[in-house]
């Protein structure tokens, strides 16, 4: 088969909206973008149970100046005298310091007693870097930094701090501290209580790296883990983005690579948007797609196209191998071949999406460029043509009406693609466009809970093969 004439894969939907071949709409996601973890707060977790977990996990050679446990009895100490959650400072000092390894051509070293990179700017040579005497010193001047941004009543000149402002080796400190108090940022807005919670770090709050939060987070959900306490709301990976886990056979077993892409509440669709025979990740919220030519997910890029209800799908509209974008809005299709804003390419009417019918795009006869479809109730209604009018492919499969989510793709490599539905966690994936039995059938993911799947070339071997986007 001529992987130029091969479709962009497959997606669900959940059951009550409508939704593309490859795209997907969470059902009731907990939107981990509203998720608050605040800075001030009691710790979840003992000392004895922080020692256990880091003694337990893998890391570079400890170079602090204090032992592992005097170190972590000193956050704790230190963390609860200034009524900052300390098991999250103890992640973010992991992540500041590279596990206490301070690698040499970082600014800040082992022997600086800094556990928070205050000083440490991008571009700068370590000349502004904080040295404190010593480990308890260190870990109080991070505390109290925290606390300056994450406490609205910490008073103006220290004086209700759990201990005297701490004073570094230049003595420059009591002096910084000060000035990040009462200063203000370059928008204009006072650092004093600009991050009380910890997903507000990061983005020019105590480091640039727009993705610095998550990287604590997730090191905190680490720690958590290890002693089966709750996790919820935090970030599973250290970009806050939704991990795709790719399966290169349609067969159970474990993820064979990963693509991260999206957050809760976006709808996740796989195209092959570049033409180089391999389905990559997208997301579409409100009229923002965000599109990546890796399979990985890196690299995106975004732009508007539709509205906020209306149903994504991609899919090569042209025949030139390279998968466009659309949007269905009331029944009407708004297709374009570009992936930019803009007007539609092609536009017209088939089925009737605002009572339930569920629009896909598909190639359905294996010639170039694809075709489009719905599913109403369990029917499907395939059409070769980006035009309205009757179906040439017409036939019952599943039970979408009980939960069952439709899913197509070229499960064999021939050039056309067939049909499937995902059933609590259970894929029935059939080569035909006709009802029957399924031809491939297996587990993979944890659906109904809040595993969302898709399907893709994700190998350029010609096959659609599983995936699921995981929180």
């Amino acid at each position: 088969m001529s992987l130029v004439h091969r479709r962009c894969v497959a997606l669900l939907a959940t059951l009550a909206l409508a939704a593309s071949l490859v795209t997907v709409t969470p059902a009731a996601p907990a939107d981990a973008d509203t998720v608050r973890t605040p800075v001030m707060g009691s710790a979840e977790l003992t000392g004895p149970e922080v020692e256990a977990w880091f003694h337990a996990v893998w890391r570079p050679e400890f170079r602090a100046t204090v032992d592992e446990d005097t170190l972590i009895r000193y956050f704790r100490e230190e963390g609860v005298r200034e009524g900052v959650d300390w098991n999250i400072a103890f992640a973010q000092a992991i992540l500041e310091t590279a596990w206490f390894n301070y690698p040499d051509h970082g600014q800040v070293g082992p022997q600086d007693n800094n556990f928070g990179g205050m000083g440490a700017f991008d571009g700068a040579d370590g000349q502004y870097v904080f040295r404190f005497p010593d480990a308890r010193t260190g870990v109080r001047a991070k505390m109290q930094h925290l606390r300056i941004y994450g406490d609205p009543t910490v008073a103006g000149n220290g004086s209700n701090l759990g201990s005297p402002i701490a004073v570094d080796v230049d003595e420059r400190y009591p002096q910084r501290w000060q000035l990040i108090r009462n200063g203000t940022g370059p928008t204009g807005q006072p650092y004093h209580a600009s991050a009380t919670a910890w997903q507000d770090l990061g983005n020019g709050l105590w480091a640039t790296d727009p993705f610095y939060n998550c990287k604590v987070l997730s090191i905190y959900r680490r720690m958590l883990e290890f002693h089966g306490r709750d996790v919820t709301g935090l970030p599973t990976n250290p970009t806050c983005l939704r991990t795709w886990h790719l399966r290169h056979e349609n067969r159970g077993g474990d993820a064979d690579g990963f693509a991260f892409m999206g957050r809760d509440g976006d709808e996740v669709l796989a195209c092959d948007f570049n033409g180089d025979g391999r389905d990559t990740p997208a997301t579409f919220r409100d009229g923002r797609w965000t599109i990546s030519n890796l399979v990985n997910g890196a690299s995106a890029f975004g732009f508007e196209y539709g509205r906020a209800g209306d149903v994504p799908l991609c899919g090569d509209w042209n025949g030139n191998g390279r998968a466009g974008i659309g949007v269905v809005r009331d029944g009407r299709w708004h297709l374009r071949n570009a992936l930019s804003a803009g007007h539609a390419d092609l536009s017209f009417t088939y089925g009737r999406v605002t009572r339930g019918d569920i629009p896909i795009a598909g190639n359905w006869n294996g010639r170039g460029g694809d075709g489009i479809g719905i599913i109403r109730g369990g029917e499907w209604h395939l059409r070769n043509t980006l035009s309205g009018g009757p179906a040439q492919h017409r036939f019952v499969y599943g039970r979408i009406l009980a939960g069952d989510r439709p899913v197509t793709g070229d499960w064999n490599g021939d050039g056309v693609d067939g049909v499937g539905i995902v059933r609590t966690q259970q894929w029935h994936l059939r080569n035909t466009l006709s009802g029957g039995p399924a031809q491939l059938r297996f587990v993979y993911g944890r659906l109904g809970s809040e595993d969302v799947p898709v399907a893709g070339d994700w190998t350029r071997d010609g096959r659609s093969t599983p995936a699921i986007v995981r929180r």
